[in-house]
């Protein structure tokens, strides 16, 4: 999704189309570069997709639209998942991928 497209929707909406329209399944062999995989399908494990994740709460914190008794968890999610210890890592494991699905569901509700 293009930076300017972001723009355009709510930081609600925005998060709930990373948690909703993209895999969480692990491939396999490891993704870089554009998407080449012969379904097009996209993945939560790719660094963009935390970017996104990690941006999209920052939005929703600066727009003051973290709900009361979240902003805590949703301070410690962004400082973890924009650590260097994180980024050194060598692969997003599942349980990255279900925390993340995690505070956006706490966030934006079930689909």
């Amino acid at each position: 999704m293009l930076e300017q497209e972001t723009e355009r929707i709510s930081p609600i909406e925005y998060l709930r189309i990373l948690r909703d329209d993209y895999s969480n399944e692990i491939p396999e062999q490891v993704l870089h570069g554009p998407v080449t995989n012969s379904d097009r399908k996209k993945f939560k494990v790719r660094r963009n997709w935390w970017n996104g994740v990690v941006g999209g709460l920052g939005r929703l914190r600066l727009k003051g639209l973290v709900p009361t008794g979240l902003e805590q968890e949703v301070q410690d999610f962004v400082d973890h998942y924009s650590s260097e210890e994180f980024h050194s890592q060598p692969l997003t494991t599942a349980e990255d991928i279900a925390r993340a699905n995690e505070i956006i569901t706490k966030i934006v509700g079930d689909r």
